[in-house]
């Protein structure tokens, strides 16, 4: 026999004690909803944070994007700046000795 079938069999922890020490409906609806407050409570806590964290990160992508589109156009304006038809005629004549030849070098061939 163990020691509580012991005290309840020797009477110490008689059948009145026990409902003494149990909790009434009324204690454990007011237990229940105070357990449900805190829960509420905690959760309200952690959306919170979380919903700031989210939004943190949606700010900080936005300022990424920003400066992605601003580096982008940059680039787009050097590679105009490096297409440029009078850039690329002086590097031909001046790395490459290349020249435009004159009208009567050039042969047109008809098909």
């Amino acid at each position: 026999m163990n020691a509580a079938a012991r005290l309840v069999h020797q009477g110490v922890l008689t059948r009145q004690y026990l409902l003494m020490m149990s909790l009434t409906k009324r204690q454990m609806a007011v237990f229940m909803l105070a357990t449900a407050v805190l829960l509420s409570a905690l959760a309200t806590i952690y959306i919170t944070h979380v919903s700031r964290l989210l939004h943190a990160n949606y700010e900080r992508s936005l300022f990424e994007q920003d400066r992605l589109h601003v580096e982008n156009g940059q680039l787009l304006l050097e590679r105009s700046a490096w297409m440029m038809q009078g850039r690329i005629q002086q590097l031909a004549e001046n790395k490459l000795g290349m020249v435009v030849p004159d009208t009567k070098s050039v042969v047109i061939i008809q098909e």
